[in-house]
């Protein structure tokens, strides 16, 4: 026995932006991580969107007094809205960061950055759920054992 499903204009919108989140989600966690301003980076997230709301910022010092900065802001930077995430640590060139960044509890960005000059920069996006986002980082100095933690609250728009 064949069975018909009647798609009716309300489950055609539904269906298409459930797509339009899934792909969203998909090509969100594109990133970019460098020491400091310049120099070699991975990924392609240098970010040419419009913000689209005021950016949320915190700063404080590591464990062993490394001074950090983290800012988030949204923006339309993928397909669909995103919030960015920056974060920066002043630590001398050469020292490996293991960095994370999550989204409510959530990681979307995970990798080793190696500091230059400059510093350490790691900037990454993820999906604007449309609600108030946590946004956190934490990072750990492989050579001296140093942690940084920071958080921001990012509000919905």
């Amino acid at each position: 026995m064949e069975k018909h499903v009647k798609l009716t204009k309300s489950s055609v919108g539904a269906l298409t932006a459930t797509a339009a989140v899934a792909l969203g989600m998909l090509a969100a966690p594109t990133a970019f991580a460098q020491g400091g301003g310049s120099g070699g980076g991975s990924g392609s997230g240098s970010g040419s969107g419009s913000r689209l709301g005021p950016a949320v910022s915190t700063s404080g010092t590591g464990t062993l007094g490394s001074p950090w900065t983290l800012k988030s802001q949204h923006d339309d930077d993928g397909p669909g809205p995103v919030v960015g995430e920056e974060f920066e640590i002043k630590t001398p060139a050469g020292h490996v960061w293991t960095v994370t960044l999550a989204d409510n509890g959530t990681s979307f960005f995970s990798q080793d950055v190696t500091a230059d000059a400059t510093g350490l920069k790691a900037m990454s996006k993820t999906a604007d759920l449309g609600i108030d986002q946590h946004m956190s980082a934490h990072a750990v100095d492989k050579a001296t054992g140093e942690v940084v933690d920071g958080a921001v609250d990012l509000p919905a728009l």
